[in-house]
């Protein structure tokens, strides 16, 4: 399975992870869902697993984050950089974000209401190179989010 389906690592409330294909999302360019005011999931989503004709559901609420990846294995011998060592080059909130199971990660998120009152927002990762392209973070499994700074423009 391939195109159009994007794919994703959903990393689930009880630490479990689900790799494989979603269409839950009605566009495949990540960089264009990143620049809409609103990304509505539903309440549900569907995966595909790799390598499996099934289709697994997975409500939302049991969802911590829906990682967009690459690859699957990611790059084993890769460090990812999980925080800014300056400011983001991209526009939005420079945000970090800590998940109950301890886990922080840094992001730009879209300056926009929206990820204040929906359920969740997309967040782009600070390391171009690195395995996670986008993450949508699900904010009933956030302990914390800060701020640390703004960009308005490139």
């Amino acid at each position: 399975m391939g195109e159009p389906y994007l794919k994703v690592v959903a990393h689930l409330n009880d630490g479990s992870l689900i790799k494989g294909y979603t269409d839950t999302l009605p566009i495949t360019d990540l960089e264009v869902l990143l620049k809409r005011d609103a990304i509505l999931m539903p309440a549900e989503m569907t995966v595909r697993p790799a390598g499996s004709g099934q289709i697994v559901t997975i409500p939302l609420q049991s969802l911590k984050a829906l990682f967009f990846v690459k690859t699957f294995e990611g790059h084993v011998d890769y460090k990812e950089t999980k925080f800014f060592e300056g400011h983001p080059s991209i526009e939005g909130l420079w945000a970090r974000v800590r998940f109950h199971d301890g886990e922080i990660i840094e992001g730009v998120v879209r300056n926009s209401l929206h990820y204040i009152i929906d359920p969740g927002f997309l967040l782009k990762p600070p390391d171009p190179h690195g395995n996670n392209q986008m993450v949508y973070v699900v904010k009933k499994s956030l302990q914390g989010f800060q701020v640390l700074g703004v960009k308005h423009t490139y």
